[in-house]
C-alpha cells in the first residue's frame, strides 16, 4: 500500500494514482494510470493486475519491476509511454493480503472466481471490472 504513495510524490507528468474504491475493511484500491499526456496519438491500452490471491507474493515483485521500468528514462519506456495507455492495479485483493491469507478475500471469498457477476462482497473487483468496461466504451 506505501508502494503506489511513495509513486505519486514523485510527481510524474505521465503518472496518475486514484481511487478506485474501498476494500471491505476500508483499505484502498489504487489504480495507476501511465501515459505521456502529449501525445496525441490513439492509444491502446494495457491493463494488469496482481495480488488476486495474496499468497501470489512474486506478482507484487514483478508488478512492482514492470512499474519501476515503465516510469523510467530508458528509451524504450518513454516510447511505450508515447503509444500506450498502461492501467495498473498492483493490489486486487489488499484486505486478503493483510489478512495472511493464501486465496480469498477478507469474507472468505476466492476473488478469481467473481469475475462475471462480483457483488457487494467482491468490491474490488467490481471496481476494477467497471473500469475496464469503461476503456473498452
Amino acid at each position: 500500500q506505501k508502494y503506489p504513495h511513495n509513486l505519486e510524490s514523485l510527481r510524474l507528468p505521465f503518472l496518475r494514482r486514484d481511487l478506485l474504491t474501498r476494500t471491505l475493511h476500508e483499505r484502498r484500491l489504487d489504480v495507476l494510470t501511465v501515459t505521456n499526456p502529449d501525445s496525441r496519438r490513439s492509444k491502446r491500452v494495457v491493463f494488469i493486475t496482481a495480488r488476486v490471491h495474496p499468497g501470489e507474493t512474486p506478482a507484487s515483485f514483478i508488478c512492482e519491476g514492470f512499474i519501476d521500468f515503465i516510469l523510467s528514462s530508458h528509451p524504450a519506456a518513454q516510447v511505450l509511454r508515447d503509444h500506450v495507455v498502461f492501467v495498473v492495479v498492483p493490489m486486487l485483493n489488499p484486505d486478503g493480503v493483510f489478512l495472511g491469507n493464501y486465496r480469498c478475500n477478507a469474507l472468505g471469498y476466492d476473488l478469481n472466481r467473481t469475475w462475471l457477476n462480483p457483488s457487494v462482497f467482491h468490491p474490488t473487483i467490481d471496481a476494477t471490472r467497471r473500469h475496464i468496461i469503461e476503456y473498452m466504451k
